[in-house]
């Protein structure tokens, strides 16, 4: 099975989940964007587990996962697929006041 590079961009409190701004993951071919999340909850435990799931295990509504500069909602969801090269990012609510 081939291999893409994947990378991904952490932001506010997951960057201190992860301890990470950024990093190149690999990801087997065809995988998903859940895929890769499974693979980073898997890397990083409750820290990040805590931060991307709900208690019933559902990704959190007030997350924003960008894929090249695109809301993977505005694509296809969860199940958008991934390329090589790929730039992935988890972004957190932003509050203002």
């Amino acid at each position: 099975m081939s291999l893409m590079r994947v990378e991904v961009k952490y932001y506010a409190m997951i960057r201190e989940a992860t301890g990470r701004r950024v990093e190149t993951l690999e990801v087997p071919e065809g995988s998903s964007v859940d895929d890769l999340l499974g693979l980073l909850v898997g890397m990083y435990k409750e820290g990040l587990s805590n931060f991307i799931y709900d208690e019933e295990k559902r990704v959190r509504d007030y997350l924003s996962f960008m894929l090249n500069g695109l809301n993977v909602y505005s694509l296809k969801g969860m199940s958008t697929p991934l390329r090589d090269g790929d730039v992935f990012a988890i972004l957190p609510p932003v509050g203002g006041g």
